[in-house]
């Protein structure tokens, strides 16, 4: 019995300790253990209560700062004399011509920096022409371009301490601006994503910068073997609008844009039936005589090639009137019997003759092929001679529709 009123009074004092714990220990597990001889008494205690923060204090509301005014706005580029849009720009020079530079925000151009762009020069090299110099003008706004050399343009001083993305852009291409099409292909380029990496040897991509609505879209790569150094040579472009380009066509005969009629001693062949109506050329060229100056020279018949005949006299007949002027709907130019080249007349014969003497060069065209957008015969290949290696003129017919 007095074991028993001892056992009893040992768990009395155990449950009066229990209530004596502060009800908000945060303990995970209380442990009763109540021996007695071979048993062990476990009770978990009740899961602890969560404290409650008091409300952060109420913050005084704060009247915003006043906005601060606008700048003034900036006055508008000049349409004329822009020499920055769509990512192209021009640098040195004067109005609409310098060293073009394009712009790319490529994170191996910018360092991964976010809304950086990176500016540089284009490379003169192969491939970059007059019909390159045309897509980075209408860039710009112009509706003409041609390359353009100035030796404060076409280098710049050294950099010991250039980088690889410092150096100028190298195969640059350029295509029209479809809205539609997919985007390009990352091949190449310094994509990582989607599992795919690039190729150690594979040459780093970089968009241009030109807006969606532009009319082109152009892209470069670059190769870890460079043709220009950080110096140069760099491109220059000349933009405007198109040159009045009969200035440097002079037409004989009746019709169109001619200058005077055709000599009379160039149609003495019976075989020529209609001479009359035809219509011969001379161009304004490089004096290989004189450095820097010009002279005319008359054009020499297209022997063997008919093609090419054709070709000179679609270009001739689109220069006379600067093609496309928007007053000629439409024209063609027939290419006619070579004109025989008389002999000197007699200094004292009167009258609308063609007198050989009067020219110290001659020119026949070769090859080559005039700009699609404003054709000119000095675009074409030429060879400069003191005569006419056929002994006959180039004869055409041009004949318009305006509108």
């Amino acid at each position: 019995m007095g074991q028993t009123y001892g056992l009893v009074g040992g768990l009395v004092m155990v449950i009066i300790a229990l209530a004596s714990i502060p009800s908000d220990v945060e303990a995970r597990d209380f442990k009763l253990n109540v021996q007695k001889g071979q048993q062990t008494l476990w009770q978990k205690s009740p899961p602890p209560k969560h404290r409650t923060s008091s409300p952060p204090p109420k913050r005084r509301a704060v009247a915003p700062p006043p906005p601060s005014p606008e700048p003034p706005s900036a006055p508008l580029p000049d349409p004329a004399n822009s020499r920055e849009k769509n990512g192209v720009r021009l640098v040195l020079g004067d109005g609409p011509r310098g060293r073009l530079e394009l712009s790319s925000t490529e994170g191996w151009l910018t360092d991964y920096v976010d809304g950086a762009v990176a500016w540089l020069p284009v490379c003169q090299m192969i491939g970059f022409d007059d019909s390159k110099a045309q897509i980075m003008c209408e860039l710009l706004g112009y509706t003409y371009g041609r390359l353009y050399y100035d030796d404060e343009v076409a280098w710049r001083p050294p950099n010991d301490t250039a980088s690889y993305t410092d150096l100028p852009i190298e195969n640059l291409d350029c295509s029209p601006n479809y809205p539609d099409a997919p985007p390009p292909s990352s091949e190449g380029g310094d994509q990582t994503a989607g599992g795919h990496r690039r190729r150690l040897l594979a040459p780093l991509r970089a968009d241009i910068n030109i807006p969606k609505n532009a009319p082109y879209t152009c892209s470069f790569y670059s190769y870890a073997t460079k043709r220009c150094d950080y110096s140069g040579p760099l491109v220059g472009v000349e933009c405007g609008a198109p040159p009045d380009r009969n200035v440097d066509l002079k037409l004989y005969g009746v019709g169109v844009g001619t200058v005077a009629d055709l000599e009379s001693n160039l149609c003495d062949s019976e075989e020529q039936d209609g001479c009359r109506s035809y219509e011969r050329a001379e161009v304004l060229i490089a004096d290989p005589a004189n450095p820097g100056s010009q002279i005319w020279a008359p054009i020499c018949s297209v022997d063997n090639n008919d093609d090419l005949a054709i070709l000179v006299g679609d270009t001739l007949c689109k220069q006379v009137v600067n093609y496309p002027d928007p007053g000629y709907v439409s024209y063609s130019g027939e290419v006619q019997l070579p004109l025989q080249i008389p002999e000197e007349p007699d200094a004292a014969a009167e009258g609308n003759l063609f007198r050989p003497s009067k020219y110290t060069q001659w020119v026949t065209f070769t090859g080559g092929e005039p700009d699609a957008r404003y054709p000119a015969l000095q675009q074409l290949e030429y060879t400069v001679a003191s005569a006419c290696e056929s002994a006959q003129l180039f004869a055409v017919f041009c004949s318009y529709a305006d509108d």
